[in-house]
């Protein structure tokens, strides 16, 4: 039986994500056949009555092991694992003392209604606290070594500030718990027959277009560039991976002046240290380049340079993951779709991979 490097069976936590949107009906259509992960134990972090009417209304249903808190005498790797979180996303309700929410957090498990347990397609207060106690948990259980492993189904922003105003997204929320404050986005494209895939780093993540020369810096690309070497090394096993650089300008520096002022300084600086870096290369050249095999990963100014081509080869099937972390972190790449929640209408393979993604970093 395959382990972890530590030498025990791996613990792969997924949190449930807003319950008004897709996450819990791509997670239980991922998860319905636990044996194909037998080499890890599966704990699914949510509210059990969320799961419920999805059973009931979808027929979607997962062989869930019930557990008082996470302690490996109560894993079974022939089910999938369940803590339960409403009660501490009813105290989360609590907490927000400035909002005037609807009580109580427990229901009928409707998708409609004042004291429904949560809203389908919605922003609500009880969606973010469901997903906020979801997060949480499996964050600081991560955090702590309890897990090796963390897959975030989609999250609300919007909902979440409800409760916490200062919330950014996942990955800043994530790397605040584990106290790390060098950390990247990353996003991963396998191809079907596993050979060549794309990685794409990010330096610059949800920054207004107006605002994102600014914010590339010559310390900003460096620590991206090093933080995606350590990933290929240490993660990946690639012994020299070879990395592209995107330029910012369209054309480069034909146009514009950060590639010469910024972009090719911290690329001498990744040279310096050994780094197989080349670049800065022309947004609308490397990715077919990286594509084709030329680099094992691209970094990338912005994020549209990134994710417009990014997500036109892999909509449904990209990755999203987080480097920097003391753990594996991994997500789909997609948002909450409220629009399809509840219709039988939800894609699971971003799921999918993003979970066949996490085994395979936590066994390599």
């Amino acid at each position: 039986m395959p382990t972890s490097p530590s030498g025990e069976r791996p613990v792969i936590a997924i949190t449930m994500g807003d319950p008004g949107g897709i996450g819990p009906e791509i997670i239980a259509r991922t998860l319905r056949d636990p044996e194909k992960f037998q080499d890890s134990f599966l704990l699914l972090i949510g509210a059990s009555s969320v799961f419920e009417f999805l059973k009931e209304e979808l027929h979607l249903r997962m062989p869930l092991n019930p557990i008082p808190t996470l302690h490996r005498d109560f894993l079974r790797e022939d089910s999938v694992n369940f803590l339960d979180v409403t009660e501490e996303a009813g105290w989360l309700l609590k907490k927000a003392s400035t909002l005037t929410l609807p009580s109580p957090l427990r229901g009928e498990g409707r998708g409609e209604g004042e004291d429904a347990v949560f809203h389908i397609g919605k922003v609500s207060a009880q969606n973010a606290a469901l997903a906020l106690a979801s997060l949480k948990a499996g964050a600081y259980q991560a955090a702590s070594g309890l897990v090796d492993a963390l897959v975030t189904a989609p999250v609300n922003k919007r909902a979440i500030r409800l409760l916490e105003p200062k919330f950014k997204g996942h990955t800043e929320y994530l790397a605040q718990v584990a106290r790390v404050k060098k950390f990247a986005m990353m996003f991963l494209k396998e191809k079907e027959d596993g050979s060549g895939p794309l990685r794409v780093t990010l330096v610059t993540i949800h920054v207004p277009l107006k605002n994102v020369s600014r914010s590339i810096t010559r310390e900003a690309v460096l620590e991206k560039i090093r933080l995606t070497q350590e990933f290929l090394k240490n993660r990946l096993n690639i012994s020299k991976p070879r990395i592209g650089v995107s330029a910012l300008n369209p054309h480069g520096k034909e146009t514009g002046e950060e590639e010469t002022e910024v972009i090719e300084p911290a690329l001498a600086d990744a040279r310096k240290e050994g780094i197989l870096i080349s670049g800065p290369i022309s947004g609308d050249r490397i990715f077919y380049d990286a594509w084709h095999g030329t680099y094992d990963a691209v970094v990338a100014m912005y994020h549209d340079q990134a994710l417009a081509p990014f997500k036109l080869i892999a909509f449904d099937t990209g990755v999203n993951l987080t480097l920097g972390l003391p753990y594996v972190r991994t997500s789909p790449d997609h948002g909450t779709a409220f629009d399809i929640a509840y219709r039988g209408k939800a894609n699971p393979s971003s799921m999918e991979w993003a979970l066949q993604a996490a085994r395979k970093l936590v066994l390599s």
